[in-house]
């Protein structure tokens, strides 16, 4: 089987890389917005394809020939506008895969309601719903995950961050959005 890997060098995306590469059938594509980022050399199972998702033909180059298709991308580090970005990113990547008759698109996403979501999660939710807009034509399966802590995860390292420089704060109101977090060493892929 052919996967394409996106967001192959985050903290979700360098976790799953390494259990897909624990099965022998399968033959993995990362695609990165810099091939500098990847750690290791992988072998003959292992191609880096260098692309951006808001590149429709980049993303079509790195879709030849996949048989599934992880999007694990998010925009949030690049500023106000991200949610913008995302749901861009996510109907760009969505015409691809339509354009080159994907078979399917697995996306990990957050969860929440749109009505009561922080924006990063509201975003999240959207992405969701632009890459399983089309059920006609190609299968999507949305996977919904807490806040996954682990020692590097973005999640980690706010909180981590924010009890070393503010032991006391007063918080916003996106706090009180519920969740349930899992462990990084806890997670067994998906």
């Amino acid at each position: 089987m052919n996967v394409l890997l996106t967001g192959a060098t985050g903290y979700i995306g360098r976790r799953l890389q390494e259990r897909l590469l624990g099965d022998d059938s399968v033959r993995l594509r990362l695609f990165v917005r810099n091939a500098r980022k990847v750690q290791a050399a992988f072998g003959d199972r292992v191609t880096v394809f260098e692309g951006n998702t808001l590149d429709r033909e980049s993303i079509q180059r790195g879709l030849q020939d996949v048989d599934v298709a992880y999007y694990l991308i998010h925009s949030m580090g690049a500023g106000k506008d991200f949610d913008k970005l995302d749901r861009l990113s996510a109907q760009v990547f969505l015409e691809a895969c339509l354009e080159n008759n994907e078979k399917r698109i697995i996306y990990l996403g957050g969860l929440g309601e749109k009505n009561t979501a922080s924006k990063h999660l509201k975003s999240r939710l959207e992405t969701g719903e632009i890459l399983g807009s089309r059920p006609d034509r190609i299968q999507s399966v949305w996977i919904r995950a807490g806040i996954i802590i682990g020692s590097g995860s973005a999640g980690f390292e706010i909180i981590r961050h924010l009890v070393q420089k503010i032991p006391v704060m007063i918080t916003p109101r996106w706090v009180r959005t519920q969740t349930q977090p899992i462990g990084g060493g806890d997670y067994t892929g998906f």
